[in-house]
């Protein structure tokens, strides 16, 4: 959608797929760091966070964000809780105050939690607007959903260096293959560098691979370890890219579980940008092929036990680790695979190709 210039404007299929990905993940991520991290406290930075509210919902990641903090199993650990909210637009700031005043008074905040409302370029304030809510002495999760080409790296370098910090980011591959022989500024701020221009070199069915696994490789860079990409996908057809860094393996599994439980609820479909075939998946109707897949290329190329199949699973694909086992169950049904050695645990399950057959 085109960038609005009102206050509010319609919240569109994507976003609001979003919204229900970020509320599923916050309703695991603030119990779950406000009991890890008592002592230093934790931070939710929202460094596009819009007027609050939408024409057609009163849904936002701001109130979504202040919603989780207040939970009962959130405030009963005592937990220091910040929220730090920026956006440039000065009539959008003025909005989001006047709500989140409405919907969650100040007197009604539990002993520790402070929440900010800043006005400007999140690029400019982040880091001072942490500062002063003492956000840095603790982990950090960042929602950098701007308008898909606004995210500067040095935001994305400056959370991976915090302990436990993590970053979901929207990215949007076609202004930058728009723009890559034009309006080069915004291209060196995303990525950090200027190797994006090269896709203005390659040939239309490359130029998309090349820019998402350049920012993937980003992330992975700036000092996350785990980066998982979606594709989301309306009932038009139109794509948007969700990018989330971690350092943590349980919170790839939460984010994880949260997606598939957003598909099919908001009328969304995510698919795996890696993917060659592009295969969209919906929880209602699960589709396991690439998956199949991707185990018969591993086990073409040594045996593998069912530990390893998960974690690739886990951090290298769309699905879940859990999907392996069904997924293993049929290949074996099919003799697509045999059991090189088995065992009690995963570890000690060992699978390998089965020897091919005439009939």
């Amino acid at each position: 959608m085109a960038v609005p210039t009102g206050v509010l404007w319609e919240r569109d299929p994507h976003t609001a797929a979003k919204h229900t990905l970020l509320r599923r993940y916050l309703s695991a991520w603030f119990p779950i760091m406000a009991k890890q991290f008592r002592g230093d406290g934790i931070t939710f930075l929202d460094g596009f966070a819009g007027p609050g509210e939408y024409t057609n919902s009163t849904e936002s990641s701001p109130v979504i964000a202040m919603t989780q903090a207040v939970r009962n199993e959130v405030v009963s650990l005592g937990t220091p809780i910040r929220l730090v909210f920026i956006e440039d637009d000065r009539r959008r700031v003025e909005h989001l105050e006047t709500l989140l005043e409405r919907r969650f008074p100040q007197s009604s905040w539990p002993a520790g939690m402070v929440s900010r409302v800043r006005h400007g370029q999140c690029g400019d304030l982040y880091e001072q607007a942490i500062a002063e809510v003492g956000g840095w002495f603790g982990p950090v999760f960042a929602n950098l959903d701007g308008w898909g080409a606004d995210t500067n790296y040095e935001i994305v370098q400056r959370i991976a260096q915090q302990q436990s910090s993590e970053v979901l980011v929207t990215f949007k591959d076609q202004f930058f293959i728009r723009f890559a022989n034009g309006e080069q500024e915004a291209g060196e701020r995303v990525f950090g560098h200027s190797d994006w221009r090269n896709v203005d070199q390659l040939p239309a069915w490359d130029k998309k691979p090349f820019l998402l696994n350049l920012y993937r490789q980003c992330l992975h860079d700036a000092g996350f370890p785990y980066v998982l990409t979606f594709e989301m996908i309306d009932e038009g057809g139109h794509s948007l890219y969700l990018f989330f860094g971690t350092t943590n393996t349980v919170a790839v599994q939460k984010f994880k579980d949260g997606l598939w439980e957003v598909d099919g609820v908001a009328g969304q479909r995510f698919r795996d940008p890696r993917d060659p075939n592009q295969m969209s998946f919906d929880i209602l109707r699960p589709d396991f092929t690439a998956l199949a897949t991707s185990i018969l290329e591993l086990l073409e190329m040594r045996d593998h036990n069912m530990a390893e199949l998960c974690q690739y699973a886990l951090l290298e694909t769309i699905y879940k680790d859990t999907h392996v086992k069904p997924v293993v169950d049929s290949l074996l049904q099919e003799r697509k695979v045999e059991w090189a050695r088995t065992g009690k645990s995963y570890q000690d399950r060992v699978l390998r190709l089965a020897p091919t057959t005439l009939f």
